[in-house]
């Protein structure tokens, strides 16, 4: 269709918003901005508009006029919220000036801008307004974007190719000879007991899988060792649920299927250092990081999403030896116990954590809705924010993207992190 519109002639196109972010898309991206000026690039999710398509599908309507000379910025809206009237309200952007030209109505989001928040894949990711487009570049400009060779991941087993699902069983009397099998609604943040929670979507749905079988789907398979405690992250989440990145370590002797992605080390020989997998979670799982990733996401996290996020990405050494680092890998470590002590508690021995006899024993005897592990949630997500060089203000607009989690814990539980944060600022001057 591109090559059939005429000279300086504009075509108009309604598509799924994934064309400008997924890695899937991303040579036609590049084909459509270095041949094509684009005038606008408007978004919105489905909500009720189409009734066979899921309410959290995103749609792009987007225009692009064949001009000899590419457009180095041009107009963008995100997540037009009105149900009724998307289609009046888009033609409203469009307004007709006396000399006949169009002014598109939008923020501005520039070529260089693009690139530089997604130099690989030029993806075309979300902002409100220009405050969140300045704490984005600020965020950019912190660390470098994750590498795989940092960590890696892969999604688990798909239950429906090759009848996969024949082998995977709901109900084990003998668990000798099997292990299991983490599906994403097992699992929250720091949290690989969740199938036992009350608000578990999936409480009943447990998979199993004998190791003779695993070693048929997986055959000579080194990735996703069931021999060590590994990283998992929820692959199915939306933008726009309460959280969007969900990680937890999860133990020795199980494995996942394909709602998650499960991480492995790149080189088969040298396992990853336990102090930089808790360190690693307590990223993940931050409401910055949260903020990030969401940017890149539809409704699933693919591996390419997380590889777009500037994130601090030190080895062992660098972890034990900065204060800040080896803090959040303890916090990391206490609220993974909590979650899980009959298969963690051994990481409170861990050498230089150094808990205390009576700091073990506080961790494994409160009640987890004691607010001291809220402290310690909190904790990280200070840390985290400040090693991203985030203000006061900065942490407020980014607090503004958790609109889910504002509705379900309340204006008093947002305000307590923004406080909070102005206090860690104050103390660590």
């Amino acid at each position: 269709n591109l090559k059939l519109v005429a000279r300086n002639g504009n075509l108009t196109y309604l598509t799924p918003a994934s064309l400008w972010n997924e890695l899937s898309s991303q040579s036609l991206r590049k084909f459509i901005f270095n041949n094509y000026k684009i005038n606008f690039l408007y978004q919105f999710e489905n909500k009720k508009r189409f009734k066979d398509v899921d309410l959290r599908f995103k749609f792009a309507i987007f225009q692009i006029t064949n001009s000899q000379i590419p457009e180095s910025s041009f107009k963008v809206q995100f997540l037009i919220q009105n149900d009724d009237t998307i289609i009046q309200e888009i033609t409203n952007n469009l307004k007709l000036l006396e000399n006949k030209s169009i002014a598109y109505k939008g923020l501005d989001l520039s070529i260089d801008k693009i690139k530089k928040f997604s130099h690989i894949q030029e993806a075309v990711i979300e902002f409100k307004n220009n405050e969140e487009l300045i704490l984005l570049s600020k965020l950019f400009n912190q660390f470098k974007v994750l590498s795989d060779k940092y960590i890696n991941f892969k999604k688990g087993i798909d239950p429906s190719v090759n009848n996969n699902k024949n082998l995977l069983k709901e109900d084990v009397s003998n668990k000798s000879g099997y292990i299991f099998l983490y599906q994403g609604a097992n699992i929250h943040q720091f949290n690989s007991r969740y199938f036992e929670h009350k608000s578990s979507k999936e409480k009943s749905k447990l998979l199993w899988i004998s190791n003779k079988n695993k070693e048929k789907i997986l055959p000579n398979e080194n990735l996703g060792n069931s021999n060590s405690i590994s990283i998992l992250y929820r692959s199915i989440a939306s933008d726009t649920n309460e959280r969007t990145m969900i990680s937890t370590l999860v133990p020795r002797d199980c494995y996942c299927t394909n709602s998650i992605y499960i991480s492995y080390d790149n080189h088969g020989k040298i396992q990853m250092s336990i102090y930089k997998k808790l360190f690693i979670i307590s990223i993940f799982n931050s409401l910055t990081f949260d903020f990030l990733i969401r940017k890149f996401v539809n409704i699933n996290v693919q591996k390419s999403c997380l590889y777009q996020c500037p994130m601090p990405q030190p080895e062992e050494a660098e972890i034990l030896n900065v204060p800040l680092n080896l803090t959040l890998a303890r916090n990391a470590c206490i609220l993974t116990v909590k979650n899980n002590p009959d298969s963690f508690k051994e990481l409170l021995n861990l050498k230089y954590f150094n808990f205390t006899e009576a700091e073990k024993q506080k961790i494994l005897n409160l009640k987890i809705e004691d607010e001291f592990f809220e402290e310690v949630e909190n904790e990280i997500n200070f840390i985290v924010a400040y090693l991203y060089s985030l203000n006061f203000e900065d942490f407020r607009i980014l607090l503004e993207d958790f609109k889910v989690l504002k509705k379900k814990k309340g204006d008093i539980y947002i305000l307590s992190l923004i406080n909070g944060y102005k206090n860690y600022l104050t103390q660590n001057q």
